[in-house]
């Protein structure tokens, strides 16, 4: 049985912080060490700063398909409508998170599901909470097919201070309901793009938390597969 992705063993603070909070923590030693306490103090504090922009905190999320969660922590910016999305018909519901440099960074997956396609495309680093940026800026697209044939679709949006978007899922992986996929550098927004019949429960200037505030319902079940094998395997 395929594996789902699941919770990463990555820690608490991630792996991608050491090349930013190992040169700071050098320059903290060294200034304490040679008798520049300024040095050394701001050093030191700017250490602990970036080491919790990247921090990863356990979640539990809800795992339920009758639902989809928050794939990021932040406020929420916009709540609308649209036909198409460069391209893929629609409609969708949109709903945005914007993440400041003060929250947790992690992007998590809002529903359970195999990633279908993954698409990266280039842009401009302008402030993420605005909502032109959502196809302006520098953004990655991850698409994901629930069991049933619904599609949700999350794009991780740079902001003024983002200047990489990671992505650690890839296409044809599954993903568990609340799972890190990704992370953006600085403060940035994500973007989801919910099918027909989705019904948000948040609403603008909310502050949310991903992986565990309830993004909003599906209105109706999925579609019957006719008895084929279920996408996800049996959890002990």
């Amino acid at each position: 049985m395929e594996k789902l992705v699941d919770e990463p063993a990555r820690g608490r603070i991630l792996r991608e912080a050491y090349p930013f909070v190992m040169p700071l923590l050098g320059v903290g030693v060294l200034g304490m060490g040679l008798g520049w306490p300024l040095v050394g103090w701001a050093g030191l504090f700017s250490a602990l700063g970036v080491g919790l922009f990247f921090r990863n905190p356990v979640r539990r999320p809800l795992r339920d398909p009758r639902v989809a969660l928050c794939p990021a922590d932040g406020r929420v910016v916009e709540i609308s409508e649209l036909e198409e999305l460069e391209g893929r018909p629609g409609p969708f519901k949109k709903v945005s998170v914007f993440m400041s440099v003060l929250n947790v960074h992690v992007n998590r997956a809002p529903v359970t599901g195999r990633v279908v396609e993954i698409s990266h495309r280039p842009g401009r680093f302008d402030a993420a909470y605005r909502n032109e940026t959502s196809h302006r800026n520098e953004r990655n697209l991850v698409r994901i097919a629930m069991e049933g044939g619904r599609e949700v679709i999350c794009v991780q949006v740079a902001g003024i201070l983002a200047r990489r978007i990671v992505c650690w899922t890839a296409q044809g992986h599954l993903l568990l309901q609340g799972a890190p996929f990704g992370l953006i550098r600085f403060g940035s927004r994500v973007d989801t793009y919910l099918p027909e019949g989705f019904e948000p429960e948040v609403r603008v200037g909310q502050r949310v938390w991903g992986g565990e505030t309830i993004l909003g319902y599906f209105l109706e079940p999925e579609p019957d597969r006719g008895g084929k094998e279920s996408l996800v395997p049996t959890q002990a």
